[in-house]
């Protein structure tokens, strides 16, 4: 077994770690439990095709660190992730005073997060199944994270409407009439983020490789 796949073993081991600690007497087992969902197909998804599936050990912590801000949302329940408390304990900041919000704010943090962290792994994929570089990659993973946002978003109208009696609490909605839009944006905005700035590092890398080459 290499380093890379120790490496990678390892990540998954924190992953299951995760799912373990946050299933310990959740808030909400209902609630854990479908939001693990897609946990638990994802997981199978990449064990079924773990023989042509090709990600770097960057692109896996970044799912997985993913991964386990989620599991801290299905422990808690979105709506109830005391993370203000946490801060306020470890820092004396009042996070929620400071910036003016009148709701919790962890669902839209962990949407950021989807495009922060998904982005660079989606674009992995894409160079690597479809043979895809530069501008054309990165489209194509930001249109993936757009579209697996709204599929998401679908999901939990349609979890809400039939399993949750059309109680928009059962979605995290906290009263928002917005709030599937602006999760959706959040993640549009992460993900465009994080694909500028891969962009203009490696068009700064080539540029210092150019110059290395040309003669003085």
């Amino acid at each position: 077994m290499n380093t890379r796949t120790t490496g990678v073993g390892y990540l998954h081991c924190i992953v299951l770690l995760a799912l373990i600690v946050s299933g310990w007497q959740p808030v909400d087992r209902q609630t854990w439990l479908i939001e693990n969902v897609l946990v638990l197909v994802g997981a199978v998804a990449v064990w079924t095709t773990r023989k042509q599936f090709y990600w770097s050990r960057r692109s896996w912590i970044m799912v997985i660190g993913f991964l386990c801000l989620h599991e801290v949302g299905t422990h808690f329940t979105y709506p109830e992730v005391p993370y203000n408390s946490a801060v306020y304990l470890i820092s004396g900041m009042d996070v929620n005073a400071a910036f003016g919000w009148e709701r919790n704010q962890y669902d839209r943090f962990v949407h950021l997060a989807y495009g922060l962290l998904l982005s660079l792994p989606l674009r992995e994929i894409v160079s690597e199944k479809c043979h895809l570089k530069g501008a054309w990659a990165s489209l194509i993973a930001w249109s993936l994270v757009l579209s697996t946002s709204m599929l998401y978003e679908l999901m939990e109208w349609a979890g809400a409407a039939y399993a949750g009696g059309g109680d928009s609490a059962f979605v995290g909605a906290q009263g928002d009439f917005w709030d599937a839009q602006k999760d959706m944006a959040v993640a549009a905005a992460g993900s465009l983020a994080v694909l500028i700035c891969r962009g203009h590092a490696l068009r700064d890398k080539v540029s210092a490789l150019r110059g290395r080459l040309t003669p003085n």
